[in-house]
Parts: C-alpha cells; sequence; structure tokens
C-alpha cells in the first residue's frame, strides 16, 4: 500500500500548527481581555478606522487594571463625584460662614 503526501498541504499543515502555537503563548501571556480587544482592534482598522482611538484607550485601561473593572471604577468614581461634590460645597460653605461668625463674635468679645 502507498501512501501519497501533498508536500504542499504539508507545509501548510505545519505552518497552520505553527500559527496555532504561536496563537496559543500568545493569548497566555496577554490574556482573554487583551486577545478581545485585539481582534476588536483589528477589526475596526479595517472596518470602522474612528473607533480604532477609543478601542486604544479601552486597551490601555485594561493592561493597567488587569480587566474590564476600571469601567465600573470610572463610573463609581463619577457617580461619588457627582453626589459628593455638591455636600463638600455645602459643607464648605457652612464651615466657611461659621469661621466668619466665630471672627465676628470673637472682634465684639474683644471689643
Amino acid at each position: 500500500m502507498i501512501i501519497f503526501i501533498s508536500i504542499k498541504k504539508l507545509v501548510q499543515t505545519f505552518w497552520w500548527l505553527i500559527a496555532a502555537i504561536a496563537l496559543y503563548i500568545f493569548y497566555q501571556s496577554i490574556g482573554l481581555n487583551m486577545f478581545f480587544l485585539l481582534v476588536i482592534g483589528l477589526l475596526a482598522l479595517k472596518f470602522v478606522p474612528v473607533l480604532v482611538l477609543p478601542i486604544i484607550i479601552i486597551a490601555i485601561g485594561v493592561h493597567f487594571s488587569g480587566g474590564f473593572s476600571f469601567i465600573a471604577d470610572f463610573l463609581e468614581t463619577g457617580i461619588l463625584m457627582l453626589i459628593g461634590l455638591p455636600f463638600a460645597l455645602i459643607t464648605g460653605l457652612f464651615i466657611d460662614e461659621q469661621t466668619r461668625a466665630f471672627k465676628e463674635a470673637k472682634k465684639l468679645k474683644t471689643k
């Protein structure tokens, strides 16, 4: 029995194997989140180039936070600032008013 092997198909299979191994190593080193963003970024670069910059910004956030949790952190910080800044302003105005009243009372007391 003779087995005919196509050298072209064998070499093509070998290159597919090398690509799969490289992809696996790349996936293991950068993680699923960055791999997902890389695929989305490459697709955006091909089809919607306007979205490349927001995807790069999101990728930088994912890189430094280790996941997509930075989006929730920014939302939480924004909500706390929206709620907290008016309270801080009111508290600051109240403290300023009280210190002025204290200084005036002290001034009247010394006279």
